[in-house]
């Protein structure tokens, strides 16, 4: 009797350790499966969701869990979390003036047909860009005039092979890792759509210029005319490019004006507005 009654209690021992083991389990996979839905709330709230990204935004912040949702958000919308140059999509040229030229966006050997040159009261000899934005700068840099402001396009369009050479004497200078951050590698260039300026004042370098009077009329004002600061500070993540304050691309003043306002790069908008 004492050895059937031993038999019966280690049998209903393992019946209970096997029952405890089971829910557990089935706890700890609900609770996932919970916090993975309120997670995915979270990310719904932000004003950048894209629904079809979702499984994106929880992937990377399973890896990234310290990083603020909204930056999650941007990372995967625009591609950032991709390798530079590893997509190689082409540019969607039915876009126009809100064409997205980027470090996962190409152009080929792409050059406009339509081209003028900029007058050298404002720009340096034979600098061109397309007829909209010779325009929208015009304006611009009369209205900058009355304010005090003498603004100085110093580069504009760029041809395939000129990027290509540019882009090959930066590696020669500076290494590859290091021009990567600063040029763009033939046919991923702004530059190459005609839309993209370089703008300084007179007599002050590249490195000086955030420094002056012009950069914060610019940074300030230049959505007005339809222009943006394309590779703004603390954005490099997204962009794939350091600060830049002088590269301003044209986009329509609506566009800019909203880009502004939103505090967002060119990248978000389109991935956001213009993408989804």
């Amino acid at each position: 009797m004492f050895k059937r009654n031993i038999k019966i209690f280690i049998i209903f021992s393992l019946l209970v350790i096997s029952i405890t083991l089971f829910l557990a389990k089935f706890n700890q996979r609900d609770i996932s499966v919970l916090k993975e839905n309120n997670i995915l709330d979270l990310f719904q709230n932000q004003k950048y969701y894209l629904d079809k990204n979702k499984n994106l935004y929880l992937s990377y912040y399973s890896t990234h869990p310290d990083l603020a949702l909204n930056k999650i958000i941007a990372i995967i919308n625009v591609k950032a979390y991709n390798q530079p140059y590893s997509l190689n999509n082409k540019v969607d040229l039915t876009k126009g003036n809100l064409i997205l030229v980027n470090k996962y966006n190409f152009l080929e050997n792409y050059e406009p047909n339509n081209l003028v040159t900029l007058d050298q009261k404002f720009a340096y000899e034979n600098r061109k860009a397309l007829p909209e934005v010779n325009e929208a700068f015009i304006s611009m840099y009369q209205d900058a005039l009355k304010d005090n402001i003498n603004l100085l396009v110093i580069s504009a369009y760029r041809s395939y092979d000129y990027q290509a050479k540019l882009y090959a004497n930066y590696v020669t200078t500076y290494g590859t890792e290091y021009t990567d951050k600063v040029s763009a590698q033939p046919g991923y260039s702004e530059h190459q759509t005609g839309l993209a300026l370089d703008i300084l004042t007179p007599n002050v370098t590249m490195t000086e210029f955030q420094n002056t009077k012009a950069y914060l009329w610019l940074k300030d004002n230049s959505y007005k005319y339809g222009f943006i600061l394309r590779y703004p500070k603390n954005k490099e993540d997204l962009t794939g490019f350091i600060f830049e304050p002088w590269h301003y691309r044209y986009v329509t003043p609506p566009i800019a004006t909203q880009i502004y306002q939103e505090k967002i790069t060119f990248d978000e908008y389109y991935a956001y507005y213009l993408e989804k």
